[in-house]
């Protein structure tokens, strides 16, 4: 919603393209604050999951995060240097070994992983943070990448008072 003024007219705006199952809205110049990649805090989880899951734990000396969301197995908050390392160490143990199935996540502490892990918890898969002044909102599709028709919701005076995308499993 961008207004509380009654809805009087609905207009086809376009189509959004979809990558990693991912929306965001944004103020464009609040986009110039984020960071993507880098820890904020020095620090990064590690976490992995799949069918050898506890095997690989055992071996490592992970234990279940705890994490709302995503109990996965592995490390929060660990200095950069020493998460990176684990990720090296798992992403070794994945490629010579064929007795373990598993997939990893490396997470710096970045304003991406920071909203991903209120997504994941959220019950209707999505969240928000403040970043450069702004507030971002991100949100899961449920159906994977794709492209979404995207429509604006008009008032009575012509001006904006939602935006509305529809997430189908396939493109309308």
């Amino acid at each position: 919603m961008v207004s509380d003024e009654p809805v009087v007219g609905i207009r086809h705006l376009g189509k959004i393209g979809v990558d990693w199952a991912r929306l965001v809205f944004a103020d464009a110049d609040a986009l110039s604050a984020w960071v993507h990649d880098d820890p904020i805090d020095g620090l990064a989880d590690v976490v992995f999951w799949g069918r050898h899951e506890t095997d690989i734990a055992a071996e490592f000396g992970a234990t279940r995060t705890g994490t709302p969301g995503e109990d996965h197995y592995g490390w929060l908050n660990l200095p950069v240097a020493e998460a990176y390392a684990k990720a090296v160490a798992l992403n070794d143990r994945r490629s010579t070994a064929s007795d373990g199935k598993f997939a990893f996540d490396f997470r710096p502490h970045s304003h991406h992983w920071r909203v991903m892990a209120d997504v994941r918890t959220s019950e209707n898969e999505a969240a928000t943070i403040d970043v450069g002044g702004a507030s971002i909102m991100f949100a899961m599709t449920s159906v994977g990448d794709g492209s979404f028709p995207v429509y604006v919701e008009l008032d009575a005076a012509g001006a904006l008072a939602a935006i509305q995308v529809r997430i189908h499993g396939t493109e309308e």
